[in-house]
Order: structure tokens, then sequence, then C-alpha cells
């Protein structure tokens, strides 16, 4: 049954063999900390000994803000967008504060952040692509909830990563980057380096997933009414949003989805049940075989290593086997201690993995499939 349904996606990182998981050194704090001290009062632009998110705001998008400073903005910027917990004002001597105490349960770590953010800007390529092109197991998400823009991405990379390279990402003479999302042309100059250290990290493929996510999130952004709008791009896209609705955005085509909340009913008679597995097989054969892409998502999990709240990509179905073929935007390697399965999870290599689809069902609320025109 095809179904139109919202996939929130939220920052949910898994502990376990995360590649960029964030741990502060020795030092680092003190070095966040200096940092601070050194920049506070040219930080606060209006001198009223606070640093307000208007004000972390112009300092993220500033280009001269670069390596540390740069990496200190980003974690401010991170802290200041913790809704679930109320953190004091951001003067000097609050934050010193908080990054001198042994974080509270669900409070921000601001000296791991620090050190997280400053690995991110220096070990970013700050050329447009790489020799090899956009490669799939480059990419990790960054410090956002934007699992839903990278999905589908994502199966663009695994099906057609000479469109990104040739069609989609060009540098312009002046030095903006311009960007095609289906009928959606936008400009953005390069990210800096406090966007690059909250953006997806790519280690030497290139800046380009950071330009495609910048140039998203000022098209989402622009799409809200003028009063509705948040105030950077890159906030928008953290919002969220549905992984299938952008697979149609940047692609400029129709998709179609293919709900698999029937697994989840319990008191659907066998033979109801597999109709909807046949035709959940029918649309997934049929997409992969034509090339098209497809993304799918969760809403609560049991299968360990499977992400809640979480996009992934599509990048194939096996008939013969009767298998799905996997990528989470996390990245994230996986390894399995005896026999693979619902028990125990499934192995992950940079982020892509295979399980039965008679599992997947009941992992994910559904899927959905570009359309091609005239098809």
């Amino acid at each position: 049954m095809k179904v139109a349904c919202l996939l929130l996606c939220f920052v949910i990182f898994s502990a376990a063999l995360a590649k960029d998981a964030e741990l502060s050194a020795a030092g680092d704090r003190e070095r966040f900390i200096s940092i601070l001290e050194k920049n506070f009062p040219n930080w606060d632009g209006d001198a009223d000994g606070v640093l307000s998110a208007s004000e972390i705001n112009g300092l993220v998008a500033r280009e001269d803000i670069r390596g540390e400073a740069a990496a200190a903005v980003a974690a401010l910027k991170r802290a200041s967008r913790l809704s679930k917990i109320k953190l004091p004002f951001f003067t000097l001597a609050h934050l010193k504060k908080l990054a001198m105490n042994k974080p509270q349960i669900g409070w921000p770590d601001l000296p791991a952040m620090f050190t997280g953010s400053l690995k991110r800007i220096r070990t970013a390529s700050r050329s447009l692509f790489s020799e090899a092109g956009p490669k799939l197991e480059t990419i990790r998400q960054g410090r956002m909830g934007n699992c839903f823009s990278l999905a589908p991405l994502g199966a663009m990379v695994s099906l057609r990563p000479e469109h990104i390279s040739r069609q989609m990402i060009r540098e312009l003479p002046d030095g903006r980057y311009e960007v095609q999302l289906g009928s959606t042309k936008v400009a953005v100059i390069q990210p800096t380096d406090a966007e690059i250290a909250l953006s997806a990290g790519n280690e030497e493929g290139g800046l380009w997933v950071n330009v495609y996510e910048k140039a998203a999130g000022v098209a989402h952004n622009e799409k809200k009414p003028a009063d509705e709008r948040d105030a950077t791009g890159l906030d928008a896209l953290n919002r969220g949003g549905s992984a299938g609705t952008q697979l149609a955005f940047i692609t400029g085509h129709e998709m179609v989805r293919v709900s698999c909340k029937f697994a989840k009913d319990k008191a659907m008679p066998p033979a109801e049940h597999e109709k909807h597995m046949t035709e959940l097989r029918t649309a997934l054969a049929s997409a992969t075989k034509e090339k098209r892409l497809m993304t799918c998502g969760t809403l609560k999990t049991q299968v360990p290593g499977i992400t809640p709240n979480h996009a992934y990509a599509i990048l194939g179905y096996d008939e013969a086997s009767d298998t799905i073929r996997l990528w989470n935007p996390h990245g994230d390697d996986r390894e399995v201690k005896g026999e693979p399965g619902p028990e125990k999870g499934y192995p992950m290599t940079d982020g892509v993995f295979q399980m039965p689809l008679s599992v997947f069902v009941h992992e994910f609320s559904g899927t959905a499939y570009e359309t091609m025109p005239n098809a």
C-alpha cells in the first residue's frame, strides 16, 4: 500500500565503532577555554557580556574565523541548539564553568565538541572533488539531524556519481558554487570552517558534500514563509524532514512510497501479509533493475545496529536471496560476533550492510522510489 508518511530524522549516534566519535584529548579543555578568553570580547558584538544565538550564527558564517577558533564556534553553535535542557546564558564565566566541569547527562561536552570539530576542519579537503570523484564510503553524517537529505544523496552517489560531479555541483567563475537540486538552482559561497565542522565529513573526498548541504539548507529555508525561516540554512536542514520528499526534490522526479506498516500488524492474515510482501518485492526489484534511487526510514527499532528515527539509502535488492542492501549515513563499521541476524544485528562497512527483507519490514517504516519521466 502506498502511503505518504513523514520521516523526521534526528541525530542519534552509535557508540560502538563509530568512526566519528568525539573524545577530548589531554589539554583540549584548557585550549578551548583559552580560545574563549582570547576571542570573547570580539565575538560579543553588542558588548552585553552574552553570546546570543544571532551572534553565534554570525560567527559560524564568517570566513575569517578558521582553525581552532572555528572549532570553538562550532562547539558553541551545537550547544546552543540543545532544546531538552536549559543552559545558562553564554557568558564567558558560564562557558568556562561548562567547559571545566564534567558534563551532566544530556549536557554538552564543549571540549569534546571542540576536539571533534577541529578534527573535521583539519582533515577536510578544500578541493570541490577528489580525483576519484564522489564516493559513498567517505561520507559521514555531521552533527545535524539531516539524514533525510544525505540518504537520497547516498543513493545518487551509488548509482550516478558522474551526475553529481558533472551536472549537480559546479564552481562558478566568481568562486561560488552552483548546485542544481532538481529544477532549483542555488548558488553558495564556500563553506566556512565552522560550517565544515557542523556538516558532513567526507575524508579526502572534497567539499562537495558540504556544498550540497549548504545549498540544500538554503533551498529548504527559502521555501518557508519569511516569518517562519530559520536563522541559517543549516539550521533549517537540522530540523529534519522526509527522505522521500528530498529524493524527489534533488532529482526533479516524482516519487512513490510503499509502506511497511503491514508487517507490524500481528492480526493480519498470512495471505494479506504475503500480498504486501509481493508488492514490496516488485517495487524493489523494478527500481533496482531500472537503477532508480530509493530511500527508507525507521521509527522504533529492535535489531542491534539499526538506528531509530533515521533515514537510509536503499542500494539494491537481490531477488534470489530476498535481501536488501542499505546505507546508513553515519558511515560506521560494525562487527558481529557469531551468526548475523535479528538478535545480534548485521555487519556493516562504511555504513553499508544487507539484511533479509523479512527482517527489514519489521524494522523499517517504509520505502520511497524515484519515478522516471514518462515511466
